[in-house]
Formats: structure tokens, C-alpha cells, sequence
């Protein structure tokens, strides 16, 4: 059977190319991500004979790309969040669509205490400071951490994580959740509370939330405004949690102290007014790229992939019941 993979990352990944050369199908790349229409037009791989597509989150696949693959019965996401695919139009289509959910919450987790480290403690402030012959007694004063309120948005396997570091802090955990789970606020002395309470308390407001109709642009205007005229805004999570140009203008008219972005509206990011900003650190969507996680996240997704060529239903199907045997 046929494997098409468009990826910027995987045909790097030694063990994932390994599983797919030991799996007798044959197997086709296109480097970057690449979009099916375009893949189409210019020829790069035969859509029309691809049973299973590998590829990242950055690949949009709505009902028109989902057309050019008519014999495909598997779409293998080599990564956590699946909210770039027309998931009814795949399932109507006896396409069963499959993610690696949590194989890099540890890193993510890890990566947003940097951020919050690195905006809070103005790291990079200290950075630029520095460059221009500044020493820290000219550099503006940054958030003691330690006693602080931390507020966690989602409480998922990257929040749940992130919370067992925060605790290490010292700090104070608020969290707001649409699942509280008692036994775990009980252990980590989590509150859990309403998201305004949340916002209006925190000195510090970290993003783990999953993307759906109820979390699109959670943190507009409004809640930007609730916020301390202290507090800092970290998002890892989706991009589209929060009103860019809400947050811009925010950042701009020091309505909030700053901000740590790993993931934005529109990816990837070339050209933003955030670029202009001195009040906010950002980084490329990398927080899920430590070299463990990318290993990891590209086999369990090859392997999803040729479990349903198998004739299984892939162990990380988000809907099974599209899944087809042959």
C-alpha cells in the first residue's frame, strides 16, 4: 500500500524512517508542509493512490484537500492537536483520523516554565540590557516568583504536569477547568475557580486549554482587562485561545506587565506587530521539539499509520468509528 508523508521534520527522525522502510509498503515524502492542493497541482506524490498520510498539525485539511485522497483510509497527525482537520468530513469519508495526544506533555510543560521564567524574571529584558552596557541595577524589576499567584487554564496532561512544576515554586495555584478533578487540587493545593476570579487574582496567567468552540478567543479585551496591570500572559497551548489583536493592544498600552507566545493566530508567524514589542518573549511553536518528543511523536505516528493498513483500528484513533478494515 501506499504512504505518502509531507512533513519538515520526519524523514530526519532515524527510527520513524526505520518502521516505515521495515513495513514493505511503499513509502513517499514531500519535505514541508507542503498543501495537498498544491502536492496535486505540481505533481510531488500520487494523491489519488494514497492509502495513509503522515503529516503535522500546520497541514490544513479541510473538506477540499480531504477530496484528493479518495482511496486513503488512515491520516496519521505526528502531533497532539488535531484542530486542523474537517474531522466529521474525514469521518464521513471512512477516514480515521489519529494524533499522538501526550507524548511530549512533559516538554511542553517544561517548556512553559521557561516562559513563564523568561517574561516574569524578564530575562530577556536582562538579555538586551546587557548588549547595550546596562547592569541589573538600570534594568527594570521583575516578578519575585516565589509567592506568587499562578493561574492554569486547562488541566489536561500539559497542565497536570506543568502544575507538579509551578508547585515546586512556591507559588499559588488557581486553575480553572470545565473537569476539576478534587483528588488532584487536593494533592498539588490547587483552587480551582471561575476564570474571571482567575484573572483578576493571578500575577501570573499560563494557557494549557484545548482548542474548541468554547475556548476560541477566551481571552479577548475583556479579560485582558481584568487582569493585574502586573500580571504576564504565557501561552503554549493554540494560538487561537487568545484575540491577537486584543493581546497586542494590551501589551502595547502596558495593560498588562507582558506576555510569553509559543503559538499564534496565524502559523507560521513572519510578520506580526508583536515583533516591535519589547514586552513579550516569542518563540516558534517549540515547545513540544525537544528531541525525545520528536523521536517519540513521529513513530507512534507511523505506527498508527500501519496499524490501520494492518487492519487495525490505530490505538490513538480520535474517530474509531470511521476506521475500515481492508
Amino acid at each position: 500500500m501506499n504512504i505518502l508523508v509531507v512533513s519538515d521534520s520526519l524523514r530526519d527522525l532515524a527510527p520513524a524512517v526505520a518502521a516505515l522502510d521495515r513495513s514493505g509498503h511503499s513509502v513517499s515524502y514531500v519535505d514541508g508542509l507542503v498543501p495537498l492542493p498544491e502536492i496535486a497541482a505540481r505533481g510531488l506524490a500520487d494523491l489519488s493512490q494514497t492509502q495513509a498520510l503522515v503529516t503535522g498539525r500546520l497541514m490544513w485539511l479541510d473538506a477540499e484537500a480531504l477530496s484528493l485522497l479518495p482511496r486513503a483510509r488512515v491520516l496519521a497527525l505526528h502531533t497532539s492537536g488535531s484542530d486542523n482537520v474537517d474531522l466529521p468530513e474525514a469521518t464521513r469519508r471512512g477516514l480515521v483520523v489519529t494524533n499522538v495526544k501526550g507524548v511530549n506533555a512533559e516538554q511542553c510543560a517544561e517548556f512553559s516554565l521557561g516562559l513563564i521564567l523568561a517574561t516574569a524574571r524578564q530575562i530577556r529584558t536582562g538579555d538586551i540590557a546587557i548588549r547595550q552596557g546596562l547592569w541589573a541595577s538600570r534594568t527594570q524589576t521583575s516578578l519575585d516568583l516565589y509567592g506568587a499567584t499562578v493561574g492554569v487554564v486547562g488541566l489536561g496532561l500539559i497542565g497536570r504536569a506543568a502544575v507538579g512544576r509551578l508547585r515546586a515554586f512556591g507559588v499559588r495555584l488557581l486553575c480553572h477547568t470545565r473537569t476539576p478533578d478534587p483528588a488532584f487540587g487536593e494533592e498539588m493545593g490547587l483552587t480551582y475557580t471561575d476564570l474571571d476570579t482567575l484573572l483578576r487574582e493571578s500575577d501570573v496567567v499560563s494557557l494549557y486549554a484545548s482548542l474548541n468552540d468554547h475556548t476560541r478567543h477566551m481571552i479577548g479585551a475583556r479579560e485582558l482587562d481584568l487582569m493585574k496591570p502586573s500580571a504576564y500572559l504565557v501561552n503554549i497551548a493554540r494560538g487561537e485561545l487568545i484575540d491577537e489583536a486584543a493581546l497586542i493592544e494590551a501589551l502595547r498600552t502596558s495593560r498588562i506587565a507582558g506576555a510569553g507566545l509559543d503559538v499564534f493566530e496565524t502559523e507560521p508567524l513572519t510578520e506580526s506587530p508583536l515583533f516591535a514589542l519589547d514586552n513579550v518573549v516569542l518563540t516558534p511553536h517549540q515547545a513540544g521539539l525537544a528531541a525525545s518528543a520528536k523521536v517519540g511523536a513521529a513513530l507512534r505516528a507511523v505506527n498508527n499509520a500501519l496499524a490501520a493498513l494492518d487492519g487495525h483500528c490505530p490505538p490513538d484513533a480520535i474517530n474509531p468509528e470511521a476506521f475500515r478494515a481492508p
